[in-house]
This record gives C-alpha cells, sequence and structure tokens, in this order.
C-alpha cells in the first residue's frame, strides 16, 4: 500500500511562500525521486499544504531524512508545520 505525508505549513511572508513555491516546484521531483506524486497546493498568500505519496513505508522513510535537510536550509522562513502520514488506502492518478 501506498505511504503518504501531508504537511501543513505557515511560511514567514507572502514573499517567502512564493520563492519556496518556486523552488518546490524545481526540486521537488529531483530530491524526492521515489515519489508517486508530490502536489503543492497553495492555500493562502502564506500557507501552503504538501502532499507526497510513495509506494512503501520504506521508501517514505529514505524520502524523511532529504526533507529534514530541506526543513533546516529553511529555518526561519518557515513559522510552524504540521505534518501527518500515513497509508493511503486511496490511490488514484488519471491522465
Amino acid at each position: 500500500m501506498s505511504y503518504t505525508r501531508m504537511n501543513y505549513i505557515e511560511y514567514a511572508s507572502k514573499d517567502i511562500a512564493d520563492e519556496l513555491e518556486k523552488a518546490y516546484t524545481v526540486n521537488g521531483p529531483k530530491n524526492f525521486p521515489d515519489a508517486l506524486c508530490l502536489v503543492f497546493l497553495r492555500t493562502g498568500p502564506t500557507t501552503a499544504s504538501l502532499t507526497s505519496v510513495y509506494p512503501s513505508k520504506e521508501s517514505y522513510e529514505r524520502a524523511t531524512e532529504q526533507r529534514k535537510k530541506s526543513m533546516k536550509n529553511h529555518e526561519g522562513k518557515i513559522i510552524s508545520v504540521r505534518a501527518e502520514e500515513g497509508i493511503a488506502s486511496t490511490f488514484v492518478i488519471k491522465q
């Protein structure tokens, strides 16, 4: 079963949110190559929800180290992060 992480992020400012959204768009697929799906949802001027889906908990755990590095690189730019994780009982992609 797929394993999923959802991050709810509040950025320090709109400009920082813009900057980090652009950075994630470019770097997310490179930094998390095992992800089956990456979604950056801008929920407000200074907020976003980031969702990643992995094929297994093992691949999710490997990605966790990269996530920690990324978060450390953005210290001072992010006010808060709330993360949730678990098995995705439904995961459908239509193209």
